[in-house]
């Protein structure tokens, strides 16, 4: 048996699946409690009422507002980090050492691109295995339109544009991954800041253009989430075009 901890007990730790209208699994912790081969072991987060309430919820036993504490004390497998990017590299840091052989780390990987680096070097180095939950590369419904843009039907692609809100962290960090999960790598990448505001002046929206390795412009248009709850790509191939609503 696998045993999981999940640092950070906020939205995607634990409290999406408050809601129980939702009829899938949309929380690491409901993921782990809930799978045959892990058993979900700790949970770490600063605010004492989340760990109160999502013990309970997950019958784990091992709850701890330090996540030093919990390294210390328990001998841990696997562990989530889901929290705020900018504490991902010292999180890692410490699941390094503690001899965890996987990471599960919440999108964005982190707040910097050397950071990011940082984080993916200690993995290598320490024979972690290494997941952003860019999850969607997993589903069915992505496998198949991936297969439908590499045959003949498009044809030889031209350009695609993708039409999004709500940051170019929090949506975007999904974008891009897709992006490259479709078309391949990018060579060359041109931004600026869009005059459709994003909710979290935080996390702003970005108009962007992408050259691809391929040899065709992507594009990113933002648009403003209080007006258009959107994510669509729109591809166009010298043969056909594919429009997909990803909401």
């Amino acid at each position: 048996m696998i045993s999981s901890a999940i640092i950070g007990c906020g939205r995607i730790g634990c409290g999406f699946d408050d809601d129980v209208s939702q009829n899938k699994k949309r929380t690491h912790a409901t993921g782990y409690s809930t799978f045959d081969e892990t058993t979900l072991t700790a949970f770490s987060d600063i605010d004492p009422s989340k760990l109160k309430k999502y013990g309970k919820k997950f019958s784990v036993e091992n709850l701890y507002e330090d996540y030093n504490q919990m390294f210390e004390n328990l001998d841990i497998d696997v562990v989530s980090i889901c929290t705020l990017s900018d504490s991902h590299l010292e999180l890692v840091k410490k699941a390094a050492v503690s001899g965890v052989k996987g990471i599960f780390i919440e999108k964005p990987i982190s707040d910097s691109l050397e950071n990011a680096k940082k984080i993916i070097k200690i993995c290598e180095e320490n024979k972690i295995v290494l997941l952003v939950d860019h999850q969607r590369r997993f589903e069915s419904f992505y496998h198949e339109m991936k297969k439908i843009i590499a045959s003949e039907k498009l044809g030889q692609l031209q350009s695609v544009h993708v039409y999004y809100g709500a940051g170019i962290t929090n949506t975007g960090s999904h974008i891009f991954d897709l992006l490259r999960y479709f078309f391949g790598e990018i060579s060359t990448v041109f931004s600026k800041e869009s005059k459709s505001s994003s909710p979290n002046p935080l996390d702003p929206n970005l108009d962007v253009v992408l050259e691809f390795v391929q040899n065709f412009n992507g594009y990113l248009h933002a648009l403003d989430l209080s007006n258009y709850g959107i994510c669509e790509f729109d591809i166009f191939g010298a043969n056909g075009r594919l429009k997909v609503d990803l909401l």
